[in-house]
């Protein structure tokens, strides 16, 4: 029998795809879900996050996107305008976008180190 790492062991022997190393990942991405959309709407808006929530909502109505130097690209807005549009406005609605990437964040970060 070779010897091999713990976290390339199965986690049990009638489950042999599965090693301690996917579950381990499943469980920090599990977290990372949770962690992250806990109580996501009672939170307070920042000063640059209400900016970003205002001028994707009037996007959202029809008014248009304009750049100007003090706000970022236009792909954050065009996302929160989609977003509204999917799922309503609201403030829980205008943070998804930023929890969805940061899932895919610890997502790829996970894949990068296997």
């Amino acid at each position: 029998m070779e010897n091999k790492r713990w976290l390339d062991r199965p986690i049990h022997p009638s489950l042999p795809a599965i090693t301690n190393e996917a579950m381990v990942f499943a469980l920090i991405l599990i977290a990372a879900v949770v962690t992250r959309f806990f109580d996501l709407e009672a939170r307070v808006m920042s000063h640059d996050e209400s900016l970003h929530t205002y001028f994707s909502y009037l996007l959202y109505k029809g008014q248009g996107y304009q750049h100007t130097p003090m706000m970022h690209g236009p792909f954050q807005f065009h996302i929160l305008a989609l977003t509204y549009y999917l799922f309503g406005v609201s403030d829980f609605t205008a943070r998804v976008p930023s929890v969805l990437f940061s899932i895919a964040t610890v997502w790829m970060a996970g894949c990068r180190w296997r």
